[in-house]
């Protein structure tokens, strides 16, 4: 299982629809993919089909609380599937997230090998997926720290704003540290402009992103634009890419997944899974 957790301490620069849009487009493709919600606002379990006025009994903390009391984990546990946007929508699975999440984080403070509960429940579902896509929140804390210590990969959206450069370093500080102390295959795939327009401002700091970081960091060839259909999406709680797929950013995510799956990865047959190679 390849994971990819999707991270930037801003607000607001796409991270959950990104998450959401890349995994359904993998699952589009054939491949198995399980996301996690990562974020205590639970944005990622809204787009899959669960409010958050919903109390869920299993969420992604009881899992946590199960790793850090070493107690056993069941086939599939916590696991949800998404909700069918319409009859011919693809579902994906994923663990849901809430508020309970924010009081867990603080308790970890306390706890053993607390930067690496999160890698130690993936690796329960390691050979049930092909891709994991881990929706971070936006702070530096122990929920980071984890998500990096777990995942593969890193992907960091980020909008071409006046503003959009302010705490890269504070991240790629945090995801080196990670790589040197606790995880060395952690590497940043790449940064994924998004919200772009046809505007001069948009262009000078898209601009300025790759001239500033396309030396050091990978940063996609596909932008994803501003489009109202993405607002829109939110709203019926669908991805963009079935919602209203000749839309802009539909097309710019679809073409990005393309990316991501060519990235550093040979297309696999998964001899232990008959399933897959039927697909």
């Amino acid at each position: 299982m390849k994971t990819i957790a999707i991270a930037n301490q801003k607000g607001g620069t796409g991270k959950t629809t990104t998450a959401y849009n890349l995994g359904i487009a993998l699952t589009q493709q054939g491949y198995r993919v399980l996301m996690v919600d990562f974020d205590p606002q639970g944005n990622l379990s809204c787009y899959c089909g669960i409010p958050p006025e919903q109390d869920l009994d299993q969420t992604l903390t009881e899992l946590l609380m199960k790793v850090a009391g070493e107690k056993p984990l069941y086939h599939r546990e916590c696991v949800y599937r998404s909700k069918r946007v319409d009859d011919g929508a693809p579902q994906v699975d994923f663990i849901p997230s809430n508020l309970r999440l924010a009081g867990f984080e603080l308790a970890m403070g306390t706890m053993m090998c607390r930067e690496i509960l999160l890698r130690s429940c993936l690796e329960h579902y390691d050979s049930q997926y092909d891709y994991c896509i881990i929706d971070c929140s936006p702070s530096v804390g122990l929920l980071l720290t984890n998500a990096l210590s777990a995942a593969d990969e890193v992907i960091i959206p980020m909008q071409a704003q006046p503003f959009s450069v302010v705490g890269m370093s504070q991240l790629t500080d945090s995801v080196f540290s990670v790589q040197r102390k606790i995880n060395p295959k952690l590497h940043i795939m790449g940064i994924l402009l998004t919200m772009t327009q046809h505007t001069k401002v948009s262009e000078h700091y898209a601009a300025d992103v790759r001239a500033r970081y396309g030396n050091k960091l990978r940063v996609f060839d596909t932008e994803i634009p501003y489009n109202v259909k993405v607002q829109e999406s939110q709203a019926f709680a669908a991805p963009t890419i079935l919602y209203e797929p000749k839309s802009s950013s539909a097309k710019a995510y679809v073409e990005f997944t393309k990316e991501v799956v060519g990235h550093g990865r040979e297309e696999q047959v998964y001899e232990r899974d008959e399933d897959a190679r039927d697909r």
